[in-house]
This record gives structure tokens, C-alpha cells and sequence, in this order.
């Protein structure tokens, strides 16, 4: 009984040792809760707050850098612009304007912002000043996403990523909109400590005045009509132009071989006279400006002058558009500031509003001018007028004035005594007929101004005219024994005009005096044929109303 019970025993603990090592092998244990598992069986009260997601967008912009790829490019095309940008220094390589065309030719293409020009980088390139200088022109980015086709408030994203020899990870983002000429730009550079960021624009030195490629010809009589006829180039270039702590700044030709300024940046930018490349930095810090001139290029460079926060960043507004003083003053950044009306610009920006008014009645450009002359006209009729009595009154006296001189010719003190006594008796004011023609100048100057320079002129027809900020002589071409000229008809006009009101108006001097006064319609003639047509419109209606407002006085007085 004992063995049996013995052996009994003995069988349990081998089931029982084979039933366990059976279970372990087809039944292992669970794996042990993760740690979050535990914690949420914790009570919520000594729970610490869970941390908030990153937002997906976020997680989006900063993935891994990318493995160099082949250079690409992509065209993103608005409502206003073809712009293309290549993958090679994430850089701007053409940007042509939908609505204005490189020539007055209806088939000729867009305008181009950014030509080709051998020894010209591109522009939105990156340098981060270091012992060695951080550059990007050479740098293969990746991109991310293609081609965008944009209308209206649409917008898109372009991205641009890569990892300097250094190991520093450049990114370059452009937000486009479908409508209107700005284009957000933010640049960062992660990994490493904060520094500043400078972003370049470049330029092609374009040269101004005389076009030197005209095909003029040889040989005196080609000579002078080359001294006569002057080709200008279209939208010459203007230089550097910046609004520095509220100071405009513009600096061309030798000033642009090397030159910085230092403040709070609103905008700065390479002009042209009808079209603006401008940065608008957005951070709220003293921004360095440093400007160099590299053979055809001219260079810009716009930076902080420290960097903040712990990863390097420079966030910026890109204007590449026409100088039209409603776009330019949609972006209130003063961009308006660029357009070049000299010291008179508080008389032309008025002009230049009223030149708008017009135009949406007349939808003429043309007739804007003479509209717009008529009503300087009346508005300075009564100081004109004025001149003119009273160079009539002082014509009266001129007789007697010859007396006086002749009898007083051995004594000058004696003749001035007796001639101030005459404008006494007669109640005549010898400055009377000059004043009022000073009070006019600024008018003048400014009006002078404000059609010399606006983009809505360029392009305009009028009439036979064919360009309205060109000379009216490129609208009727001939060819002189092979040699390029025209036939201004519009300056013909406008000097035959002046002659009939010099020979008008009164002269209060002697006869050299009134033969000089007639010299002047030969040389305002000369003057006016390489100036805008739509300046010489100006004039000529200016002239025929001052002729009729002379015979006007003429007729009351006589």
C-alpha cells in the first residue's frame, strides 16, 4: 500500500512538471503592459497632463532632408505672372509679366523681370556670413511639389530643402497667390547655432540714355541725325532704391560699386523706370543692406544684423511688379515712394490722382493729358492773366521809358529814379508780369513730372502716336540715305505753337530782349524731340490755350 502510494506520488509531479512545460511552450505568458498602460491605470488626478500633438502641418515642413536630386524647375503661372524657379540655389530663373510686353508690338512676348545675362546670378540666393562664408549657388535642393497654376485668392506652397558640405540644413519656402505681385519668402537654416541670414538680389546693369546698339549707320549726315534722333532704351535702369528709417534712398552708377546702410528696412529694391524687384523684410529688426557691383551684375544683400531664437530664420514679401501707383501703395510698405518725381513729388502725386480720375471716363490716356491740361490751365488762369496786363502795362510805357534814357544816358542814378516815379504815377509793377509766372513753376515742374515717368503712359496710343512715354518721331520711322529717323510731327506742332504765343506776349525790354524770347521755340523744338510724346501733348495744348488766352487780353485792352 505504501509503494503504491509512493508511486502515486511519483506520477503526479511528472504530469504535473510535463503539464508545465507543455503550457509554457504552446501558452507563453503575456507580454508585460507597456508603461503608458500603467500610467492610465493610475488615478487621473496624479496623472500629468498628457502633451499636445504636433499639428500634422508642422510634422509636414520638416522631414528628413532629402538625398540631392537632378536639377529641376517649376513654373508657377498666376493671374499676373510666369514665374520659374530652379531646384540649383532654389533660385528665381525668369519672371515675365502677363500684362506688359517687352515692346510696343502686340506680338511681342511679356516683359521679363529676370534676363539671362551671362555673369548675372539668379536672384533669392542665401549667404550666411561665417569665418567661411555660407553660399548657395551652388547647391542642389530637393523640391517639393510641381507646378502650380493659380487664379484669383487661390494660393500654393513651393518648398526647398537641402544640407550644406556643413551639414546645415537649408529650407526655402515661396507662398504664391493667384492674383497680384507679392510672393511670401521664408529661408531657415536648422542645425548649428542662430545666425543671420542675408537673402540676394541681383541685377543687370542695364546702361541708361542712349541705346548703343541702335542700328544709326556711318557718315556726317548719319552722324547728325544720330545727334538729332535718340534711341532710348525701354525702362532704364534706376539703381538701387530703399526706404531706410523712413529715408528714401536712391544711389546709381559709381555708388553701387560698394556701398551699406544700416536701419529698420521698409523695403529695398533694384528700380527700373517703369518696374520694381523689391524685398520687404517682415521682422521688426535693424536690417544691413550692402550693395556691390560684379561686372554685368549688380548684387544686393539684405540681412539682420543678429540672429535670434535658437534656429536661424528670415521671413520676407517679394514685390516683382509694374511700378502702377495703385499696386504699388496696395502693399503699404511706401513702395509708391519708388516712382521718381523728384522734389516736386507732393504737386505731381495729385496730378498723377486726377490723371487716374480721367482715365476711367475717357479710357484715353491722350485725352487725359488734354484734360488734364485744361484744368491747370483755368486754375492758373488768374495768375496768368495778371502777367500778362501787366507785361501789357509795362509795353505802354516803353516809349516814355526810351525818353527817360536817352535824356538820362550820363546818369544812371538819375534814370532809375525817374523810371521807379513813372511806375508810381502809372501804378505798375515791374515784377508784376514775373511773379505770377514763378508761382506757376512748381506747377509746371511737377505736372513735368508726373507724366514723364508713370507706366500707364508706356504702351498708350494716341491718335497717330503709337507709344505715349516714347518720342512722337518713333511713330512715323524713316530711312535717310540707310540711316533711322522719323518725322515728329506732335514737337513739329508744339514749337510752332510757342513761336505764335512768344510773338504775343508783350516784352517790356528792348528789341535784343523780345528777338532772344523768339530764339526760345527753336530750342524748347530741339529739346522736345527725344522727349515722352505725352509730354509734348502736354505743352502743345498749353501753348494753344495761353495763345488764346492772350488774344483774349489783347482784344479787352485794345
Amino acid at each position: 500500500m505504501e509503494k503504491r502510494a509512493l508511486l502515486a506520488v511519483v506520477l503526479s509531479l511528472v504530469i504535473l512538471i510535463l503539464y508545465q512545460e507543455w503550457m509554457t511552450r504552446y501558452y507563453p505568458a503575456p507580454p508585460p503592459p507597456q508603461e503608458t498602460e500603467r500610467e492610465e491605470k493610475k488615478p487621473e488626478s496624479a496623472a500629468p497632463p498628457a502633451p499636445k500633438p504636433e499639428p500634422a502641418l508642422q510634422a509636414a515642413r520638416l522631414p528628413a532632408p532629402a538625398k540631392p536630386q537632378a536639377i529641376k524647375e517649376i513654373k508657377i503661372e498666376t493671374d499676373d505672372y510666369v514665374a520659374l524657379f530652379t531646384s540649383q540655389g532654389a533660385r528665381l530663373k525668369s519672371f515675365k509679366l502677363k500684362h506688359y510686353r517687352a515692346a510696343f508690338d502686340e506680338k511681342s512676348p511679356p516683359f521679363e523681370m529676370v534676363p539671362s545675362v551671362p555673369g548675372v546670378p539668379y536672384p533669392f540666393g542665401v549667404e550666411i556670413p561665417e569665418a567661411t562664408p555660407l553660399k548657395d549657388e551652388e547647391l542642389a535642393y530637393s523640391a517639393q511639389g510641381g507646378d502650380l497654376q493659380l487664379t484669383g485668392n487661390n494660393q500654393g506652397r513651393l518648398l526647398f530643402r537641402a544640407e550644406s558640405p556643413t551639414g546645415a540644413v537649408l529650407t526655402k519656402e515661396f507662398t504664391f497667390t493667384g492674383s497680384g505681385y507679392a510672393i511670401g519668402m521664408q529661408v531657415s537654416v536648422e542645425k548649428g547655432p542662430a545666425r543671420p541670414i542675408e537673402v540676394i538680389l541681383t541685377s543687370v546693369a542695364r546702361p541708361n540714355g542712349p541705346n548703343a546698339n541702335a542700328p544709326i549707320g556711318g557718315g556726317a549726315v548719319c552722324s547728325l541725325l544720330k545727334f538729332l534722333f535718340v534711341p532710348k532704351t525701354d525702362a532704364p535702369f534706376e539703381g538701387l532704391l530703399a526706404d531706410v528709417g523712413g529715408k528714401l534712398i536712391r544711389e546709381h552708377g559709381d555708388a553701387l560699386k560698394g556701398k551699406e546702410w544700416i536701419g529698420k528696412v521698409s523695403w529695398s529694391s533694384f528700380g527700373h523706370t517703369y518696374f520694381l524687384f523689391a524685398l520687404l523684410p517682415e521682422d521688426n529688426a535693424e536690417q544691413k543692406i550692402t550693395v556691390r557691383e560684379t561686372g554685368p551684375a549688380v548684387v544686393m544683400k539684405v540681412g539682420p544684423q543678429a540672429a535670434g531664437g535658437g534656429t536661424s530664420k528670415a521671413t520676407h514679401t517679394i514685390f516683382i511688379g509694374p511700378k502702377e501707383l495703385d499696386v504699388l501703395k496696395s502693399m503699404n510698405r511706401g513702395l509708391e515712394g519708388s516712382i521718381d518725381f523728384g522734389w516736386f513729388r507732393p504737386v505731381s502725386m495729385p496730378l498723377l490722382y486726377v490723371l487716374h480720375f480721367f482715365h476711367r471716363v475717357t479710357a484715353s490716356w491722350g485725352m487725359d493729358i488734354i484734360l488734364l491740361t485744361i484744368l491747370i490751365k483755368l486754375l492758373l488762369a488768374p495768375l496768368t492773366h495778371k502777367s500778362f496786363v501787366s507785361m501789357k502795362e509795362m509795353q505802354k510805357l516803353q516809349p516814355q521809358m526810351e525818353r527817360l534814357k536817352e535824356k538820362y544816358k550820363d546818369n544812371k542814378e538819375a534814370l532809375n529814379k525817374e523810371i521807379m516815379e513813372l511806375y508810381r504815377r502809372n501804378k505798375v509793377n515791374p515784377f508784376g508780369g514775373c511773379l505770377p509766372m514763378l508761382l506757376q513753376f512748381p506747377v509746371f515742374i511737377g505736372l513735368y513730372n508726373a507724366l514723364l515717368t508713370p507706366i500707364e503712359l508706356r504702351h498708350a496710343p494716341f491718335l497717330w502716336i503709337k507709344d505715349l512715354s516714347r518720342p512722337d518721331w518713333e511713330s512715323l520711322p524713316v530711312s535717310v540715305f540707310g540711316c533711322h529717323a522719323g518725322i515728329p510731327v506732335l514737337t513739329l506742332l508744339m514749337g510752332a505753337s510757342m513761336f505764335a504765343q512768344q510773338w504775343m506776349t508783350p516784352t517790356a525790354g528792348d528789341p535784343n530782349q523780345r528777338r532772344m524770347m523768339l530764339m526760345m521755340p527753336i530750342i524748347f523744338t530741339f529739346m522736345f524731340i527725344n522727349f515722352p510724346s505725352g509730354l509734348t501733348i502736354y505743352w502743345l495744348v498749353n501753348n494753344l490755350l495761353s495763345i488764346a488766352q492772350q488774344y483774349v487780353i489783347n482784344r479787352m485792352k485794345n
